[in-house]
């Protein structure tokens, strides 16, 4: 059975209110507890905005010049400048050894162009997923959303292929910046 936005909107309130009440009974010594309420409704409201958009939220993902989407899953690196690139995969899905890392280019018409000279244009797709809580410790744990296709399917929705002025580089990380795409 499936929880709907609007059961995950509300439990999202009765997070926020348990973490209320935990403050308001012990002030910080509940810390921990207000925390771990806060991080649960933050998820809640965060699958809720998944649930509305059909299960799907929106993704990076790997273009060719001619705008056809790549099989590619995008990466995490602590290794990359800029902490993302894209891994190449084989006809099986599997990793080829071959990655893609995007320009870090600021101004989006100059991404775009280094990008394609490398072959790739990145873009955006909506794909199915799920809210976890991710993060390396208490201070950097968030709700994000996951892909559950694997990190490729050509079963997605393609917003844009990459070639177009609305979206643009900021701080390492593509946004979209129209279309409340974000």
């Amino acid at each position: 059975m499936s929880i709907t936005a609007t059961e995950l909107r509300e439990q999202a309130i009765l997070d926020d209110q348990a973490a209320q009440d935990s403050f308001e009974r012990c002030d910080t010594d509940g810390a921990l507890s207000q925390w771990a309420h806060s991080m649960n409704a933050q998820e809640a409201r965060l699958q809720a905005d998944i649930e509305e958009n059909g299960g799907r939220a929106l993704f990076l993902a790997l273009f060719d010049t001619a705008g056809n989407l790549v099989p590619a899953k995008r990466m995490d690196s602590q290794y990359s400048k800029h902490g993302i690139y894209f891994a190449l995969l084989d006809g099986n899905g599997r990793i080829t050894g071959q990655w893609f890392t995007p320009s870090q280019s600021q101004d989006a018409r100059r991404a775009r162009k280094a990008d394609a000279a490398k072959g790739f244009y990145v873009g955006y797709v909506m794909a199915p997923a799920k809210a976890e809580l991710r993060g390396g410790n208490v201070c950097t744990v968030t709700a994000v959303a996951v892909r559950t296709d694997g990190g490729y399917s050509e079963d997605v929705e393609i917003v844009d292929n990459g070639q177009h002025d609305e979206f643009t580089f900021t701080l390492g990380r593509w946004y979209a910046v129209q279309g409340g795409l974000i």
